[in-house]
């Protein structure tokens, strides 16, 4: 049973559903990393671009050390390839490392789901540093 809404906060998944949210549609999906979750955003359409996997919660913020921080989201990270996508929601700071993270573990390239409020939809922008 495919998951099409995204909870709201912890208390309202139901049991045994993580933090990381799956399509089931059979063959693997690419995974879309949520750079920080926003209590109340539904994400759900993102599913339809892989597997959600939020890389921060909600109250994590960062204020006189970013080490442990970009630590926590360079493990995440790690394995981000050119199919993964990020979708840029919270604190702007955590949003500058994850770019920066999933340029470096992918050759300065990635891509961003940018959320359109007139079509509802989230649309593909593909970046790469070196234009190579």
């Amino acid at each position: 049973m495919p998951i099409r809404n995204y909870f709201a906060s912890p208390l309202d998944r139901p049991p045994g559903v993580g933090r990381r949210l799956s399509a089931s549609n059979g063959e693997k999906a690419v995974t879309v990393y949520i750079t920080q979750e926003v209590p109340g955003r539904d994400l759900s359409d993102a599913l339809e671009f892989g597997d959600l996997d939020i890389l921060l919660p909600a109250k994590e913020q960062i204020s006189l050390s970013a080490m442990p921080t970009v630590r926590r989201m360079q493990r995440k990270l790690a394995k981000f390839t050119s199919n993964d996508y990020l979708v840029l929601s919270g604190d702007p700071v955590c949003i500058g490392i994850a770019c920066c993270l999933a340029a470096l573990a992918n050759n300065g390239k990635f891509k961003v789901l940018k959320w359109d409020r007139i079509e509802i939809r989230y649309y593909p922008i593909d970046v790469d540093l070196y234009q190579r």
